[in-house]
């Protein structure tokens, strides 16, 4: 028996990180013993190479802005543990947190879990009996994914770009053909803008599951992209409905396209349940609650922005997009990658935006050091070991033309979160 929240923790943190096995069999049949819970109400199930969070946390403020109790099932968390799982925005007690651990600890016994999927099964045991739908943002991949245990109303794919490709790719084409496992019989599939190269993979699997698609661009879309100030504001349309003057937090186009995806997947929802659809409803809730990490303002003057951009796409359309918006400035990075990561390309796409990339190392075996970078290939960029120990004379040397941006990890963001409150 875990005698308190901290052991709790502790003990789903000493769990093996990797999965055991690539199948759900373990998952399924430890969900059974406590009597499959994450089929006792409605689900919608997220995946993508980027955008999952943001868009499971537009869409949970959508579904919350109808009077529903709304679960949002995420990872990672940037403060504390709580933050995965959530119910209307509101965090899992610490005591709830150790009451289900220890209760599912019991009544599984020895199926051996990854630490994965023992937290999915927390949350869609602390769902059960609390909330009227889930919002699940997927892991990795989708097909293979430990959350992929349910049939949800409506199945999301944000993005289809490069990562993770030792374990979902090495292609994008396999990665998107993992993605295409969130699809389910009969469910509509609702889909960022996808490559040409990928398309036809996502089009014929929703086909041969008769899943009717609604993609970015094609079925719907946005126009009127303004941003000032770090508040983005656009219009979205689709063949039945236009909507004007949306804002959000932001400065990036990737944020408006998460937006219309999660509001495009909450007019399919509302039809398809026979409600009714109110555009005040989705004016006044879209961006009512935030998620940390993403976009995050730390401090105005000068300007620290703190973003766990960890892949290759989604350091392209953070630097050109700050580049764009904030050309008079320079840009200041504090970056840490880890070796599974395309961090040379990140560099690469980086050091000829910014006036300086710090590099520096994460206190965990995965993270890339000074041996896994060739600094030699820039002028301005070097190598600090301890950033705790950097940060405060990089920030106390900032300008107010200049902005630090923190980025690479969310492990560097969660870090700095705490360092920094």
């Amino acid at each position: 028996m875990l005698e308190n929240y901290q052991a709790a923790v502790n003990y789903i943190h000493s769990l093996p990180k990797f999965h055991r096995t690539n199948n759900l069999d373990n998952i399924k049949q430890a969900l059974h013993l406590v009597g499959d819970p994450q089929n006792s109400y409605e689900t919608i199930h997220i995946t993508g190479t980027n955008g999952k969070g943001s868009t499971t946390n537009f869409l949970a403020n959508l579904l919350e802005g109808t009077g529903k109790k709304v679960g949002m099932f995420t990872s990672p968390f940037i403060k504390e543990f709580n933050e995965r799982i959530q119910i209307n925005h509101k965090y899992i007690s610490n005591t709830d947190l150790l009451d289900d651990v220890n209760y599912l600890k019991d009544k599984i016994g020895d199926i051996p879990l990854a630490e994965f999927e023992f937290v999915t099964i927390l949350g869609y045991f602390y769902f059960r009996g609390r909330v009227d739908i889930a919002v699940i943002e997927a892991g990795i991949g989708a097909k293979h994914d430990k959350t992929n245990v349910i049939t949800p109303e409506l199945s999301i794919i944000t993005s289809i770009d490069l990562d993770h490709e030792k374990l979902i790719g090495p292609t994008i084409q396999d990665i998107a053909r993992e993605k295409s496992g969130i699809i389910k019989p009969n469910k509509p599939l609702i889909t960022g803008h996808l490559h040409d190269s990928v398309r036809d993979i996502v089009e014929e699997t929703a086909q041969q599951e008769k899943s009717p698609l609604f993609e970015f661009g094609s079925d719907f879309g946005i126009k009127n992209f303004e941003t000032h100030d770090f508040n983005l504001s656009f219009t979205y349309y689709d063949d039945k409905m236009t909507i004007d003057s949306i804002s959000c937090q932001g400065f990036e186009k990737t944020t408006a396209m998460n937006a219309a995806i999660a509001i495009c997947t909450f007019l399919n929802y509302q039809r398809n349940h026979h409600k009714i659809i109110s555009k005040q409803t989705i004016l006044n809730n879209l961006d009512k609650n935030h998620l940390p990490g993403r976009a995050q303002i730390i401090h105005q003057d000068p300007l620290i922005l703190m973003d766990g951009a960890h892949n290759i796409s989604a350091v392209y359309n953070l630097i050109n997009s700050l580049t764009k918006n904030y050309e008079n400035k320079d840009i200041i990075v504090l970056y840490a990658g880890m070796k599974d990561k395309d961090r040379h390309e990140i560099i690469d796409q980086l050091a000829p935006k910014v006036e300086h990339i710090y590099i520096t190392k994460l206190d965990m075996a995965r993270s890339a050091g000074l041996g896994d970078y060739d600094l030699g290939a820039y002028s301005n960029v070097s190598f600090i070991e301890n950033y705790r120990d950097e940060l405060q004379k990089i920030v106390s040397s900032l300008r107010s033309e200049q902005i630090l941006l923190i980025t690479g990890s969310f492990y560097l963001v969660s870090d700095l979160e705490n360092y920094f409150s």
